[in-house]
């Protein structure tokens, strides 16, 4: 019998609708051949509308208009195991708080992924209003379907780009994956970007007979490890590419760069936090997200 499980798909119903509904056509594919529940959830605060959080009446008001403008988005979608529209309501003008009241309510649900569309803000306007997004990449230990608004319609799921930088991480993040791969006969392309041969240190590199000394050997043992990972991986029914990128670009250009030249239909983003990882792996996840014309699956664990 097949497992069920649990997806919210996080709802915004003040957004554009458009994305909305982009976000539930590519969920549709991503559950495709499961038996997957899908709870439209939505965390209102009072922020959204800048009433106070002890006018009563205010926020029955509030809340009636969430429903209605919820329900109208949810409509006509098709999905499969829709559940009716759950609301979480956080008391508190913080957008910090916010996501945690809706990962609270997410873990009560044991929920299995968390959908939802980002607004791909940019520059200034982006720094001054924030990103659920975001703030969720960074908080969430539940695997996240991000879709910018900049996706194409979903096409069925052929190839997924999976950056790794070969942790344990990664691995375990590639173990949750490979489930789903296998259900939707899904190819993975594993991504190793050489993580310091970078535009500033190429030349330095390159002309040292110690420096290429060790880097052929460090390339020699990460090669090792990905054609393990393919052997796995083939193992299991799952077909697999290695991509080694020891060219002299910067990490998430080079992703986006890659899923583009291939035309993946999903980049699977593992991030971990340890002591000197946090700051540059969550960099490179937001700034991914900000920029693939693809939707991201997206995994935070903590070492």
């Amino acid at each position: 019998m097949m497992h069920s499980s649990t997806t919210l798909w996080a709802i915004d119903p003040f957004a554009d609708k458009r994305t909305q509904l982009k976000v539930a056509q590519h969920l549709k594919e991503w559950v495709r051949h499961s038996h997957t529940i899908i709870d439209p959830t939505s965390v209102l605060n009072p922020g959204q509308l800048q009433i106070h959080a002890n006018k009563t009446e205010a926020l029955a008001k509030f809340k009636m208009a969430s429903q209605k403008a919820l329900e109208k988005i949810t409509q006509g979608t098709k999905l499969p195991n829709l559940e009716e529209p759950s609301f979480v309501f956080c008391d508190q003008y913080s957008q910090r708080k916010s996501v945690e009241t809706f990962l609270a309510f997410a873990r009560e649900q044991k929920a299995e992924m968390i959908a939802l569309g980002t607004h791909a803000r940019t520059g200034m306007k982006r720094w001054l209003l924030g990103s659920f997004a975001e703030a969720l990449i960074l908080q969430s230990t539940i695997p996240l379907l991000i879709i910018n608004p900049k996706s194409p319609l979903p096409k069925k799921i052929k190839t997924v780009l999976f950056p790794t930088d070969l942790s344990e991480a990664s691995e375990n993040g590639l173990n949750k994956l490979l489930p789903h791969l296998k259900r939707l006969k899904a190819k993975i392309i594993f991504f190793h970007k050489m993580d310091y041969v970078l535009p500033e240190t190429y030349s330095m590199i390159y002309h040292s007979d110690l420096y290429e000394k060790y880097l052929k050997e460090d390339e020699d043992l990460r090669l090792t490890t990905l054609k393990k990972w393919k052997n796995r991986t083939q193992a299991l029914g799952v077909d697999a590419e290695i991509i080694f990128d020891d060219k002299p670009n910067f990490i998430p250009e080079s992703i986006i760069k890659a899923a583009k030249k291939h035309k993946v239909q999903l980049i699977a983003l593992v991030s971990h936090t340890s002591p000197t990882s946090a700051a540059l792996l969550g960099s490179i996840s937001r700034q991914v997200v900000r920029n693939a014309e693809c939707p991201v699956w997206s995994w935070h664990t903590s070492e």
